[in-house]
């Protein structure tokens, strides 16, 4: 994995913080009397987010279960850069923790393309019991097995839906829309199937981008698309449904796997109990949100899912190396 054309970038930041916090190994940071580790948590969504809510749980948790041992110090916004830059800076120790859906490692992972695959579960009960049974636990060690990563603590991040400002009830509406997408290939290809123009864009320019033109739309979970406020430069709010992902804890498997056996524990249990919360605070705020964008001006509409659906009926051909575990899991009751 090329990781060096990064340290420049960071060289000014690592720096700064070894002067403000005094001590760094490179790893984590340890306090002037070497009795508390901290570690670095990197988050690119906006602050006061219920991702960013989920992570501060996390860290109290860690706190209260270490008695005070072990800290976490949460960098949400893209403080530490995107979450290309943030993954790519574990390995270097620039940060130990990154939140980011399992869909991000896909460069590092084949498997972890899975996470973004269209109308993979047929709802939210279908996404549960998938992911709190034995196929959710290979798929978080072999996307970690295969990227280098440990990864734990998988949240449920909401069904992405468009925002978009072209009205859009049939799959038809799609074509020549320009759509920001992640830059991942699966959604690329998602988008392309489904006769719009995908446009590869960070987290951080989609607000800009749709205010100014550049694309007529974008996709996420409604609340992250609430939280950055996407109802201001958007005229509606679609509900696709097209993708449920997951978030998940992100560690360097070397840095994880180094790290005591107690910490370690400590940092498995404060990930699934953070995780779990934030599935719920997501379910709790769906409605209310969609309520929300719909009271700040947003038509909400209800497209024709089937037409949607329909597009995908080759899509494996796309993604063989997905077969069998696209095949286990649809077939889940």
């Amino acid at each position: 994995m090329k990781r060096f054309k990064l340290l420049g970038l960071f060289l000014l930041f690592v720096m700064l913080l070894v002067v403000i916090v005094g001590c760094s190994n490179g790893n984590s940071t340890n306090s002037a009397n070497n009795d508390v580790t901290v570690f670095k948590l990197a988050n690119a969504s906006a602050l006061g987010d219920e991702r960013d809510q989920s992570l501060q749980e996390f860290a109290r948790l860690v706190d209260e279960k270490s008695d005070g041992k072990l800290k976490v110090e949460v960098f949400s916004g893209g403080t530490l850069g995107s979450w290309r830059d943030t993954i790519e800076g574990l390995e270097a120790g620039i940060v130990q923790i990154v939140c980011e859906s399992i869909g991000t490692l896909e460069v590092y992972s084949d498997t972890a393309s899975i996470d973004a695959y269209p109308y993979l579960y047929r709802d939210y009960e279908h996404y549960k019991k998938v992911m709190g049974s034995e196929i959710g636990e290979e798929l978080l060690a072999t996307v970690g097995e295969e990227g280098g990563f440990v990864i734990m603590g998988p949240s449920y991040r909401g069904a992405r839906i468009m925002t978009s400002n072209k009205k859009v009830e049939t799959v038809d509406d799609l074509k020549g829309v320009k759509i920001r997408a992640p830059g991942i290939q699966m959604y690329i290809k998602t988008w392309e199937y489904l006769g719009a123009s995908p446009v590869p864009m960070d987290v951080s320019e989609i607000y800009t981008g749709l205010q100014q033109g550049t694309v007529d739309a974008q996709e996420n979970p409604v609340l992250f698309s609430y939280g950055n406020a996407y109802y201001d430069v958007c005229d509606y709010l679609v509900m696709t449904n097209h993708v449920m992902s997951t978030d998940v804890f992100i560690f360097n498997d070397n840095f994880f796997n180094g790290l005591p056996e107690e910490t370690q524990k400590i940092l498995r249990e404060a990930a699934t109990e953070a995780g779990n919360f934030r599935t719920q605070l997501v379910l709790d705020l769906e409605e209310e949100t969609i309520s929300e964008m719909k009271a700040k001006g947003m038509e909400v509409i209800y497209p024709e899912l089937e037409g949607f659906q329909a597009k995908f009926a080759d899509f494996s051909k796309e993604f063989p190396h997905l077969d069998e575990m696209v095949t286990r899991i649809q077939s889940v009751e």
